[in-house]
């Protein structure tokens, strides 16, 4: 397959008692990846790649407190084990050389990019064109989807055996390489981030930043949300981008597993938040309700008396 590096999803010769598990561990797993992402408002991307760079005080809680109970679940449900190294996957997988080669193309592209557009800012020419600035952004976001999804490949992310070897610090086996990875990709979107937003207002192609304060606090919903989803990607060993990436390179029926079982939480999510909002909904008139108009007491005959022309 291109750039080497996949693995059979679940692995190949284990019986049917181990199948079975390996399986409820892709679907309980996704499951509480799309819940604790959806409740968290993020995962190693948003709050890893995103919130970081950006100096979040949310992210920066979120990432410790996902990683600890990732790599606690990993170490107690021994997912190295349940999820081995695959021996051919490893002889194939692509070189340090070949992850180097298309990060420095990636990054020089990128970089490319920015400096249009601080210095020229050439596509302001297109602002009366909405047309024209549509197909841009179709084009930005294809080649942002094309490089996150390649990156994710070549780091080997999207196998569940590479982040399991990394979260099951306790195997025998432990794997540090994934580290190398966040820290690699800290190394681009820090500068990035810290540039975006000194530099821009508003998108170059049009729109706004969708970026929340950074110094917004956590809350119940983040300590929850980080929880959920690092004890699912402790069981399972993918979060959603790797999972998508998996999915496209038909990685076998347990990568599929995962993902409906992230669909399936992704969607309790959203049942749950209508729910509260219609409660919340219902709640509010009830209580304006119950919040009389301030009444003024007329006494009639002192006004009579005060009133000229008025017989007593």
């Amino acid at each position: 397959r291109p750039w080497g590096g996949w693995e059979p999803i679940p692995p190949v010769n284990r019986s049917n008692e181990q199948l079975v598990r390996v399986y409820l561990r892709f679907v309980l797993g996704g499951i509480c990846v799309g819940f604790g992402t959806a409740l968290g408002n993020g995962c190693t991307s948003g709050h890893g790649l995103t919130g970081l760079a950006r100096l979040s005080i949310r992210s920066w809680f979120a990432v410790p407190n996902f990683m600890f109970w990732a790599a606690l679940v990993g170490t107690l449900s021994g997912s190295l084990s349940e999820m081995p190294t695959n021996a051919a996957t490893e002889l194939s997988a692509p070189g340090w050389q070949t992850a180097m080669a298309v990060s420095f193309v990636s990054i020089a592209v990128l970089l490319l990019i920015l400096g249009a557009a601080i210095l020229a800012k050439p596509l302001t020419r297109f602002a009366d064109k909405p047309d024209i600035l549509d197909h841009l952004k179709a084009v930005a976001e294809f080649f942002s989807g094309s490089s996150f999804g390649l990156g994710l490949a070549i780091s080997t992310m999207a196998r569940p055996s590479k982040v399991a070897g990394f979260l099951d610090i306790a195997s025998g086996a432990w794997d540090p390489s994934l580290a190398f990875v966040m820290g690699g990709a800290l190394c681009v979107t820090f500068p990035f981030f810290q540039i975006l937003e000194r530099k821009f207002t508003t998108p170059v192609l049009g729109g706004t930043f969708g970026l929340p304060p950074r110094m917004n606090l956590p809350d119940v919903e983040l300590v929850a949300g980080t929880t959920l989803f690092g004890i699912g990607w402790g069981t399972c060993g993918m979060c959603p981008g790797p999972g998508w990436v998996a999915v496209g390179a038909w990685d076998g029926e347990g990568a599929i597993a995962m993902m409906l079982g992230m669909v399936c939480g992704t969607g309790l999510w959203v049942v749950q938040k209508r729910i509260r909002d219609r409660n919340a909904n219902m709640v509010k008139p009830a209580n304006d309700a119950k919040v009389a108009p301030e009444c003024k007491v007329v006494d009639i005959e002192a006004d009579a008396e005060k009133q000229p022309g008025q017989a007593s």
